[in-house]
């Protein structure tokens, strides 16, 4: 369980991380443009009180400061009027709902202040609140001064350093996610890659156990099988007439089943072992005829030519005739068209019947040992003729159709002859 859901947390791992990463990454940026934002804002508070605390009522010098740090508004404040402006507008009561009344009546009392205040289409503004000394109060009588406060306000300048900071984030996630999809599709196929190849490996130990135990079998059955037959044939002979019908009919049956043994334990031989092949140049259309002859229910169409492969004979009809008794087995009248083509080094043979063909859930297993489930089939078949075509060089696949079973042999061309 644990493996089969390791490609999605990986993923989700992976994801997480460069989530947290670009979040991590991007609020630094962003705490540092707003540093910086009041930072530029605390510094021009501290020059106007060191150099101009008393021209300030001059709108021309707020204009000037206004231009020279790029600040959305200066604003010299006095109670509830704003007496000047970066505008240059004469004293009027201004709109001061955007200030924090608290940090304005501090600064006037002397204390000063500089903050994220508010934000305009999501962009933070940074407002400064500097003490600046004012005229006497000659009302007063007491030779105080009238607190007044410098207020900076500073923003739309760091609008494009935001963007740049959102689009960085947003292209962070972007990526983020798509290096965590790619990681979770590679890290699948190698799951499944490793998985194909563990069960591969399996089914592999499986083959070469089987082959050990078939070739073993084989071996002792083979013997006594021989030693049946003899007896039997022996026994036929010095009957003769006196075995009677139902006798000889008896000594046929269990002959034809002694016969049929044999058959299956020269196949388990041919699976397990490596017997020498004998390869000789042969055109494959008179092997395909050679194998047809054999099977006179058939229709089977095959071209004139001659084609020339380098091949065992004896061998390779073995697995014709194969392949041609499971067509007619499958429709005793089947028609089997043969079709001969050269693909580069090799020479293309396909079987093409029009029987029922093969289901989805056999074709899994078509080449498996055993796996047959005619009545009275052993399963041999198609893996022993696969085994044989791949000793010679050569494959053999099942082609699924839409109609009938087709089989393809490609096998290794002869320069004997003419070539298609």
């Amino acid at each position: 369980m644990v493996r089969r859901a390791a490609p999605l947390l990986l993923a989700v791992s992976s994801l997480g991380f460069g989530f947290g990463a670009a979040a991590w990454l991007s609020s630094e940026a962003q705490a540092a443009v707003e540093q910086l934002l009041l930072e530029q804002v605390r510094g021009a508070g501290a020059v106007v009180q060191a150099f101009a605390p008393t021209r300030l009522e001059d709108g021309a010098a707020l204009k000037r400061l206004k231009a020279s740090g790029d600040f959305d508004e200066v604003s010299l404040v006095e109670g509830k009027q704003v007496l000047a402006d970066g505008a240059g507008l004469p004293a009027h009561g201004g709109d001061l709902l955007r200030f924090d009344a608290a940090k304005l009546d501090a600064a006037a009392a002397g204390t000063s202040a500089v903050a994220l205040d508010y934000e305009v289409g999501g962009l933070p503004f940074a407002v400064g609140y500097f003490p600046v000394p004012g005229p006497l109060d000659s009302a007063r009588g007491r030779g105080e001064r009238v607190g007044r406060v410098l207020v900076v306000e500073a923003g739309s300048r760091f609008a494009e350093p935001a963007r740049r900071v959102a689009r960085a984030r947003t292209t962070a996630f972007v990526s983020s996610f798509m290096g965590a999809l790619a990681l979770f599709f590679l890290a699948l196929a190698w799951s499944r890659l490793e998985t194909r190849w563990r069960a591969a490996a399996a089914q592999a130990a499986f083959a070469q156990a089987l082959q050990r135990f078939a070739a073993m079998a084989a071996h002792e059955v083979r013997n006594p099988l021989a030693t049946i037959r003899g007896l039997l044939e022996l026994y036929r002979e010095r009957r003769g007439e006196g075995l009677g019908e139902d006798g000889a009919r008896v000594v046929k049956d269990v002959l034809g089943e002694v016969d049929r043994l044999s058959r299956v334990t020269g196949d388990l031989l041919d699976l397990s072992s490596e017997r020498p092949l004998s390869t000789e140049s042969r055109a494959v259309e008179e092997l395909v005829k050679e194998a047809a002859s054999l099977n006179p229910s058939l229709t089977v169409r095959c071209p004139e030519t001659k084609t020339w492969v380098e091949v065992d004979a004896l061998r390779l009809g073995q697995v014709l005739q194969n392949l041609l008794r499971n067509a007619a087995q499958a429709r005793a009248d089947a028609t089997v068209n043969v079709e001969v083509k050269r693909e580069g080094e090799l020479i293309s043979v396909s079987l093409h019947d029009d029987g029922p063909g093969v289901s989805a859930a056999k074709q899994e297993r078509l080449f498996q040992p055993f796996a047959s489930e005619k009545p009275g089939g052993h399963g041999l078949g198609l893996a022993l003729s696969q085994r044989l075509v791949e000793r010679m060089g050569g494959t053999l696949r099942f082609i699924s159709t839409a109609r009938g079973a087709c089989f393809e042999l490609r096998l290794p061309k002869s320069d004997v002859g003419p070539l298609v």
